[in-house]
Formats: C-alpha cells, structure tokens, sequence
C-alpha cells in the first residue's frame, strides 16, 4: 500500500489539463469561470424607481399631508413623456425611468388616490427616496467575476445583468471512481 499523498499525486499526473470552452451564461451554474468578467455598461443603465408610488418633487412633500394633481402614469419599460412640475405627480411602478423634474418616489403605501386627478401625500419625501441611480448596482468597466470563480443562480443573474452572454468556462470534470481490492 502507497501512503494517500503517492496516490494523489499519481492521479493527478495522469489527468489531463481542461480547455476552457465558450457557455451561455443560461447554462453556466455549477461551471467554473476561466476568464474576467467586466461591466461594458451601468447596471442600471439609467436611474428608475425602487417602489411602486408616485414620482414626485420632494419639496412638493415637506408640508404633509399634500394633494398633488396626477398627469401621467409610467410602466416599467415605458419612456416618460411629461416632466413633473411643481404640484404634480406621476404614477409609476417599479423598474420605470424617473421622470425629469421628479427627485424622488413616495411609495403608494403612503398615498391616498383622491378622484381620478389628484394623490393625497401622507408622508414626506426625500431626494432620493425610492430611486435607484444608474450604475448603482454596478458601474460599466466594473470587474463583477475573477478566473476561477464557481457560478451559483445569482452569478448566473449577475452575468444576464451585464449582457454577459457567453463566457469562457471550463468544461465539467468527468470522474470516475473505481474500487479494487479484497477488503
């Protein structure tokens, strides 16, 4: 009998070295990154809403409760059309572009619709509030993954964010046990 280091390192000689090949990123969990991953873009790439609510000035909301007119509404993936001037609001979901004029969002658990024009503000706001800034998650020329990182389902998320959609991944080991012997 050979000590286990002998066998180990007998083993390991005889095993040849895997060339990374190119995988989508769909296919890439539980595979074994062979190159960097880098941002090209902001992730965001522009600065959109964290909440569902209303788009809104903050100083609008100091004093509240405020009843603010309602002039548009704005769906994740739609471009805003109108800007928000002074006493007004825009109604929009989660993922939505902020519309320019609008510094922040009041979360809709904090308003009242009043008729079919105007909100009821319930609760202050501040710059910011609700807003995610483009690049705020990562920021285009970011390293996100090193060699040798092994991807999990979030990694995979993260490849998807980045327009990473193939990488250069090494192809799974192929193992083989076999068991010898009269013990």
């Amino acid at each position: 009998m050979i000590p286990l280091h002998e066998a180990q390192e007998a083993v390991l000689a005889g095993c040849k070295p895997l060339t990374p090949v190119q995988v989508a990123y769909s296919e890439m969990t539980g595979r074994v990154l062979a190159q960097d991953v880098v941002a090209t873009e902001d992730v965001p790439p522009f600065s959109n809403t964290a909440v569902d609510g209303y788009a809104v000035r903050a100083s609008d909301t100091e004093q509240t409760p405020v009843e603010l007119v309602v002039v548009d509404t704005l769906a994740a993936g739609a471009e805003p059309k109108i800007a928000v001037n002074a006493g007004e609001a825009i109604r929009i979901m989660t993922g939505a572009p902020m519309p320019a004029g609008a510094d922040a969002v009041v979360m809709v658990e904090d308003t009242q619709r009043v008729g079919e024009t105007h909100v009821r503000i319930s609760r202050s706001a501040r710059v910011h509030d609700g807003v995610r800034d483009a690049g705020s998650d990562v920021r285009a020329g970011e390293m996100v993954f090193v060699p040798g990182t092994v991807m999990n389902a979030a990694g995979v998320g993260v490849l998807a964010s980045v327009n990473a959609r193939t990488v250069r991944a090494f192809p799974r080991a192929r193992v083989a046990l076999l068991s010898t012997g009269d013990e």
